[in-house]
């Protein structure tokens, strides 16, 4: 029988449970309440009847997911980058997550032996889900010398005849930095110059405060995938509801395939608060990167009282930044004191691929600057 092991970060989270009462490792932006959402429709508020659930008749959803939701993803898609070929409802396929569609795409796309590149520190499973396929992963390692930035030579090193797929994940997780329009067309040529697929992972691209130039056009190659999902930009990650979209109808019918025979379909449920949070997406948008925003004037202002104890690159964009914690000689072990002396998690960087004393941050919640305090008084005292 094989041994399945729970993910690193996972892992670590769970082994300090019993402590934690505050996140701040936390890659979601704020959610909000069912009553909240519904709100943003109406100002006459009747929660079942406003997000048309009390009507809804609980049965199987289409595998590919429902079409009113799968075009308001792609309406959301194509808001935030620019195409040139048409992308339609029929584009996008519904999934349980974002790590349900990237594990679609990965046994859909890969087999042993294959080659891909990955950016990394990484989310952990874009590196673990390939080595346990057999496949060969060559690795992009950004360093914070370079403000954790990646450019066209990292590729142009790594990109060969070999390639099956070429990962990308912007804003990054978990550094916060970013691949801009220029970057991104740079990029895409090279996938076409090789043949290769491209996957971009763009679950917090809406989490854009400083309005950079993130838009990108991969879709116009028919190698390219995307996913978003409602967990990150859109905080509502008790939406159980990701996508994946593709101009490549061979590779989406193998997605829809991959998901008939894992989780069959979505919640009918979710599939309606999904589509209800996307159609009131800018609002949901501007209130949650208002935090994002809120919370960085926040923790800069702690550095510039420790900097003897913390150094960190502000992210570009997304919900997440990595902070160096200086003079310690294991950042595991001050992690779990931090959680055993104060209920504070912070997940080390060596749990998403990422040697030294570095935690990832989460800014996304209003919460934060309680935790702030807290945690401020444990450096104090340590």
């Amino acid at each position: 029988m094989p041994t399945y092991m729970l993910p690193k970060h996972i892992a670590f989270s769970q082994s300090l449970a019993s402590y934690v009462k505050y996140n701040l490792s936390d890659s979601t932006a704020q959610a909000l309440t069912l009553e909240q959402l519904c709100r943003l429709s109406t100002d006459n508020f009747d929660a079942a009847q406003i997000a048309g659930i009390s009507n809804t008749l609980l049965q199987y959803s289409p595998v590919q997911g429902d079409v009113l939701l799968r075009q308001e993803i792609v309406d959301f898609h194509k808001n935030l980058n620019c195409h040139s070929r048409i992308i339609d409802a029929e584009s996008a396929v519904t999934f349980c997550g974002a790590q349900e569609a990237l594990s679609a795409i990965y046994h859909t796309v890969l087999s042993a032996g294959d080659e891909i590149i990955v950016l990394t520190p990484s989310y952990p499973s874009l590196v673990n889900m390939a080595e346990l396929m057999g496949v060969t992963v060559r690795e992009i390692a950004l360093c914070a010398e370079n403000n954790w930035q990646v450019n066209i030579e990292d590729f142009n090193q790594l990109v060969n005849e070999k390639t099956r797929l070429i990962v990308l994940n912007s804003p990054h997780n978990p550094t916060g930095s970013t691949i801009d329009t220029n970057l991104a067309n740079q990029i895409l040529q090279l996938a076409q110059q090789y043949h290769c697929y491209l996957l971009s992972d763009d679950v917090s691209q809406a989490s854009n405060y400083h309005s950079l130039a993130l838009a990108h056009r991969y879709l116009d190659y028919p190698k390219s995938i995307v996913v978003g999902v409602m967990s990150k930009s859109l905080g509502l990650a008790g939406v159980r509801i990701g996508w994946a979209i593709t101009t490549n109808n061979t590779l989406r019918h193998s997605l829809i395939a991959i998901k008939a025979v894992n989780s069959i379909c979505c919640s009918k449920i979710d599939e309606k608060l999904a589509c209800l949070a996307l159609k009131n997406s800018k609002d949901i948008l501007a209130l949650n990167n208002q935090v994002i925003l809120d919370n960085i004037t926040l923790f800069s202002a702690l550095i510039a009282r420790h900097p003897e104890k913390l150094s960190w690159q502000a992210p570009q964009a997304g919900i997440l930044a990595l902070v160096e914690v200086r003079n310690i000689t294991s950042i595991t072990s001050w992690s779990q004191k931090l959680a055993k002396q104060s209920g504070i998690l912070a997940l080390p960087s060596e749990l998403f691929g990422l040697k030294g004393n570095y935690f990832r941050l989460g800014l996304g919640q209003r919460s934060f600057a309680k935790t702030l305090v807290i945690f401020e008084r444990f450096l104090l005292e340590n």
